[in-house]
């Protein structure tokens, strides 16, 4: 039973076929088994020769296998080799073609940054541009108010760029007044989205036209230049942002001294003629920031020569200085300084004073209304005083009266809570 169990076991491993049954027929001497299910003999010719064939077969099966194996393994080791070997070879041509690029960006930020610093340089040495903007505003009726009524009106705001200072930002709102780049990088037909009234008055939102957007010529936005120049007085020329480095095409010109947005937005320019068309602008605003009593709209804008706003600002302070001339010899010439004053007794060139109108002296005695005139304005200037102290005096007789109404109050409340202690120390005892 063993010898038959191991020979059904070495069969088994040598043909790898599962079977239950295995029917054997064993020549020997011309001798046949007595049936299929008969047991084999172990020691003849035939079954040794069975067995020696089955292992040679399974020697060889199994010597090919491994040469397959070996020759797998080598194509398998060749194919990895050969695409590690492409795929070396495409990491480093990739890793090539970034450093190259990277390289060609480096070389062209280098050349944009010399072309700009130069650029920088050029508008350093020209003198600053002047730019206008034209006004135009439309009227708004109160019914109930007529008094309160805003007029319509038109008028030119002139500012110089402070190109030698700010050359990125000023290059940007010269271009945006041009339109040299085209009408949808323009502030023609641009409105006044933000006033508010003794602050600022806000524009250029290009894009939307209520403040939420604004397109630079550089792109979307652009960093902060510098803040060399100050919010110091009315009309100075300012980037409107939404944080740091947030420049587009918005800005705001100020109606007065605006020190706490020192450092925070970027001043190029500053008005150089206009400044009642501004103040006009100023009153059409709402306190609250809200959107302003009159629609104003910028209907031109463009570059102006220099020397045209010079001579134009000569012309204004000629125009001023006649209005004013006029306007002194139709009322009353100025009051006699004291040193001029006429004095009994005098004789010297001291009582003399000059007449604008004629160009000739006179005796102060001969202008004897020009005395009585100082004497009223000395005495309007006192009842102005006068009426300035009795004010002050007034508030400061109704701030003791308020100190004095505190500290009784203080006191009753202190002598109130003084008997509620008391009280309670007794209630309890």
């Amino acid at each position: 039973g063993g010898s038959r169990l191991l020979v059904i076991a070495m069969i088994f491993k040598s043909s790898k076929k599962k079977a239950k049954v295995r029917k054997w027929e064993i020549e020997e001497d011309d001798v046949q088994a007595k049936d299929s299910e008969g047991e084999p003999d172990v020691n003849s010719e035939s079954y040794k020769r069975m067995l020696k064939e089955l292992e040679e077969q399974e020697e060889k099966e199994r010597v090919e296998a491994e040469k397959k194996a070996v020759e797998k393994a080598k194509v398998e080791a060749e194919e990895a080799r050969k695409r590690a070997e492409e795929e070396r070879k495409k990491a480093e041509e990739e890793a090539a073609k970034k450093a190259r690029e990277a390289e060609e960006a480096v070389r062209m930020e280098e050349k944009r940054r010399r072309d700009f610093q130069q650029r920088i340089e050029e508008f350093k040495k020209m003198p600053n541009p002047a730019v206008y903007l034209d006004i135009e505003a439309e009227g708004e009726n109160d019914p109930l108010r007529p008094a309160a009524s805003l007029k319509p009106f038109r008028g030119r705001l002139v500012f110089e760029l402070f190109r030698d200072i700010c050359p990125m930002t000023c290059e940007n709102f010269r271009k945006l007044c041009t339109g040299e780049l085209g009408p949808q990088l323009c502030y023609r037909g641009n409105e006044f989205h933000r006033i508010i009234p003794g602050f600022m008055a806000q524009a250029g939102d290009i894009t939307h036209g209520d403040g939420t957007g604004g397109m630079s010529i550089y792109g979307l936005s652009f960093p902060d230049e510098n803040f060399y120049h100050k919010h110091k007085w009315p009309g100075m020329l300012s980037m409107a942002n939404s944080g740091p480095d947030s420049n587009g095409s918005q800005f705001y010109i100020t109606l007065k001294k605006c020190s706490w947005l020192d450092n925070k937005h970027v001043v190029f320019g500053q008005i150089k003629d206009g400044m009642s068309t501004l103040l006009k602008i100023g009153k059409a605003g709402n306190k609250g920031g809200g959107e302003p009593k009159q629609r104003i709209r910028i209907v031109d804008c463009g570059e102006i020569d220099r020397d045209a706003v010079e001579s134009l600002r000569n012309e204004d302070r000629k125009k001023a200085r006649r209005m004013a001339r006029e306007g002194n010899h139709a009322q009353s010439p100025s009051p006699i300084k004291k040193s001029e004053r006429w004095k009994p007794g005098s004789n010297s060139g001291a009582d003399k004073r000059r007449d604008d109108r004629t160009g000739g002296h006179r005796r102060p005695s001969e202008g004897g209304n020009d005395r009585s005139r100082s004497r009223n304005s000395r005495d309007k200037r006192r009842s102005s005083r006068d009426r300035r102290s009795s004010r002050s005096r007034d508030r400061r007789r109704s701030r003791s009266r308020d100190r004095r109404k505190s500290r009784s109050r203080d006191r009753r409340r202190s002598r109130s809570s003084e008997r509620r202690r008391r009280r309670r120390r007794s209630d309890s005892r």
